[in-house]
């Protein structure tokens, strides 16, 4: 599509035969109350003035609208303190949306997803299949270090706005080698599939009028208004899911931040929640991208409570941002590694002209705001829409950059060099594994599980020595299980 012009370890034991060989040993409690989904409550919050006067917020003084809730992780010892984290082959498959049209989303589409290296891609893909059906407990077939597990689990949580329903807190169990072993999500009450009925039933009309809009700088615009005209900023249960934002009209700067986002994938436009600090505290905003360029947005800013808003913080730079907002916050720091925010052309001032204050939006007509006039501008820029066809989203915009490269502990490793070396963690290469003649097999200590691992070429056959139950397990490739032998 076009650009638009401006308008608007571990000694070895030696073994003969098949015998391979063998190793030497070398309740979450939310403090917050959870609300039960139901539309009669949602009509309680939504309706009662008593609500109002309490909960609204009369000073337009934005800068104190600060209200994302930075989740807890609460870690504890495994009941088998003992248990590995085996690694297995079986695929979990990653867990994309869908635009409004019902195309799937690009699968490097994410953007945490995209900064994290292979290993922990396979973590998060295990983690954001069981939120996305509300599983109970996460029994996790990737070793994960205790000091990684918030960035991971969190860099699901904020690629996926449309998990309504995951709270922000988490407890997680781990061994005594500091991996983590299983993941207990907190979920609000009710079920994924009453959660995602309803918000389609509140959008299905504001989203069918963005999608009709020809150029995504119309639609990143449209959202914005549209989400200003239709929250009042207010704190509830629910005020960190999209979910009250959408179905209530009231949430705070996570909501707002999470609607924008959902809005931005239903249109197939990549897009992030920020999270980081203003002076007051913890807030968050968003980052978009729009013709390979990226921009940063702060809907909650924006809107104020004299029943007018204005474009201030809509499609700014890091720099422009940063005499009051930084990213990262008490510990979670996975939007520092987010790609920087340059864009220029698409500015509000740049684009539409000035910083004129909008008022009256009314999207459940359809009725675009009016635009205000175009101030002319350099319209010699590149007119393509994308390196990869995947509406402006170029492939290599994160993954490739040397500004991710000690994100985590982990190695990437060379897609062109796959192999049975790498079936069980994508940053091992051939040269990790180390031959053993007389046993004609490989064999590789894993640091991570403190398992040592097994592969025969002839038989194409892995296997992994327990070092606390002294016992040997074989990959059932069927299943992708570990059993015992």
């Amino acid at each position: 599509m076009k650009k638009p012009l401006k308008l608007a370890g571990a000694a070895l034991v030696l073994a003969l035969g098949l015998t391979l060989f063998a190793c030497d040993d070398s309740e979450f409690t939310d403090e917050s109350t959870s609300s039960e989904y139901s539309e009669d409550e949602g009509e309680e919050i939504a309706d009662s003035d008593d609500a109002k006067e309490e909960d609204a917020v009369a000073d337009i003084d934005v800068t104190t609208r600060c209200g994302l809730q930075v989740g807890k992780a609460e870690g504890n010892l495994d009941e088998n303190p003992t248990r590995k984290v085996r690694r297995s082959v079986k695929n979990v498959g990653q867990t994309v949306g869908t635009k409004l049209d019902g195309s799937a989303l690009p699968q490097d589409f994410y953007m945490y997803r995209s900064v994290l290296n292979n290993s922990y891609k396979k973590a998060y893909d295990e983690i954001c299949a069981a939120l996305s059906k509300g599983e109970p407990v996460i029994e996790m077939s990737t070793p994960v270090p205790v000091n990684d597990v918030y960035n991971v689990y969190f860099s699901v949580v904020y690629d996926h706005p449309e998990f309504f329903w995951v709270a922000c807190d988490l407890s997680y169990a781990y061994n005594n080698n500091y991996v983590v072993t299983t993941i207990t999500p907190k979920y609000f009450e009710g079920t994924p599939s009453l959660y995602t009925q309803e918000i389609e039933q509140c959008t299905s009309e504001p989203l069918a009028d963005m999608w009709s809009l020809e150029y995504d700088i119309d639609k990143v615009k449209y959202a914005h208004d549209y989400l200003i005209n239709h929250i009042t900023y207010t704190k509830n249960d629910l005020d960190q899911s999209a979910y009250s934002g959408f179905s209530w009209g009231k949430t705070v700067c996570a909501g707002y931040s999470k609607c924008f986002e959902y809005m931005m994938h239903k249109m197939g436009i990549p897009c992030a929640t920020v999270v980081g600090d203003v002076y007051a505290g913890a807030h968050a905003w968003n980052l978009v991208l729009i013709d390979n360029e990226y921009y940063l947005l702060d809907c909650t800013w924006d809107d104020h409570e004299n029943g007018t808003y204005d474009y201030k913080y809509f499609n700014i730079t890091d720099a422009q941002i940063a005499s009051d907002h930084t990213r990262g916050t008490e510990g979670l720091n996975i939007s520092t590694f987010l790609p920087a925010a340059n864009g220029t052309y698409y500015s509000y001032s740049n684009f539409y002209g000035g910083n004129a204050p909008g008022t009256n939006f009314d999207a459940i007509n359809g009725q675009m705001p009016q635009l205000v006039s175009n101030n002319g501008g350099n319209t010699n820029q590149n007119d393509d829409y994308g390196d990869d066809g995947n509406n402006g989203y170029d492939d290599d915009d994160y993954a490739d950059d040397d500004y991710y490269d000690n994100y985590y502990t982990y190695d990437d490793y060379d897609d062109e060099d796959y192999g049975w070396w790498n079936m069980l963690e994508p940053s091992w290469t051939k040269d990790d594994w180390t031959w053993y003649d007389e046993g004609q097999y490989w064999y590789i200590y894993d640091e991570n599980s403190y398992s040592t691992y097994v592969y025969k070429e002839d038989d194409d056959q892995f296997a992994v020595y327990d070092n606390g139950s002294e016992t040997w397990y074989y990959l059932n490739y069927s299943t992708g299980e570990w059993e015992e032998y």
